[in-house]
């Protein structure tokens, strides 16, 4: 299967290259992505520093965007306004919103933003690239599912919380990036796709309100939360140990990926 791509550019050897945007919230995240390469370098576009892999003529580029949908945002105008892209991916773990594994893949069809009263209008995602994704996926073997996606602007950290979204938005995957992200490619049309791996369950509690890390001073609040409760321990260990299977599969799937990519070429 091949697919053409819009955007193309040289390298310094004279050789036309596809870039792809690949868009993370966290260090961890990029960590578990980067490590499908083999080799890499670092790039600074917009003032953000990227983590470039070459294989043969794919460019990929892995870009921190902070947490949430304002860093999403602001990440990808700064980006954008400098880099082209051929595609733009959003990537990391995810709530599944209905049945799935651990480590399960997600691939979104199409994303919406919830701000707890109403969802937002739908970004799709480029059909072309979620039909790529799932057989690069679905050739080796990885549990997967693609469907709508769910944005919200702040960690859900109770079930009943997670549970309410999917009764009122539907959907298989939650996260808090791709729908801002999708708005900012839909702004300057340029295809966009959801792939994420699960790390949490519709039916799971967190052991804690993350959203107090996200705040300038939440780091002190947040360990003081540890120690005023003990046995959250225990929960951030089960939500350790689960991130590592999410983060072993989001390796496997872009290796997946590179390796399609390197022996059918995507353009």
């Amino acid at each position: 299967m091949f697919i053409e791509f819009s955007f193309s550019c040289y390298c310094p050897s004279g050789v036309i290259v596809t870039a792809i945007g690949v868009f993370v919230a966290t260090r961890w995240e990029l960590a578990a992505v980067r490590q499908a390469f083999a080799a890499s370098e670092m790039r600074v576009v917009g003032g953000i520093r990227c983590v470039v892999a070459q294989q043969g003529q794919v460019e990929w580029w892995l870009i921190p965007m902070g947490v949430g949908p304002e860093w999403a945002t602001a990440t990808a105008r700064r980006v954008l306004a400098e880099q082209s892209f051929a595609a733009v991916w959003s990537t990391g773990f995810a709530c599944a919103l209905g049945p799935a594994g651990i480590g399960e893949v997600l691939i979104g069809t199409q994303v919406t933003m919830e701000d707890g009263r109403e969802a937002g209008r739908p970004v799709p995602c480029a059909p072309v690239f979620v039909d790529w994704l799932r057989q690069a996926v679905q050739e080796q073997r990885l549990p997967v599912q693609s469907g709508r996606f769910v944005t919200v602007p702040r960690v859900l950290c109770r079930a009943e919380e997670k549970q309410e979204i999917a009764r009122r938005a539907g959907g298989i995957g939650l996260d808090m990036e791709s729908a801002a992200l999708g708005f900012v490619t839909l702004e300057r049309n340029i295809p966009f796709v959801i792939v994420r791996t699960t790390s949490d369950l519709v039916d799971e509690s967190l052991p804690l309100d993350f959203n107090l890390f996200l705040r300038p001073s939440g780091w002190v609040k947040g360990v003081a939360a540890c120690l005023a409760h003990p046995t959250s321990l225990i929960g951030l260990n089960r939500l350790r140990v689960q991130s590592r299977v999410a983060g072993t599969q989001l390796t496997a799937v872009f290796r997946a990926c590179a390796d399609k990519a390197l022996r059918e070429g995507l353009a």
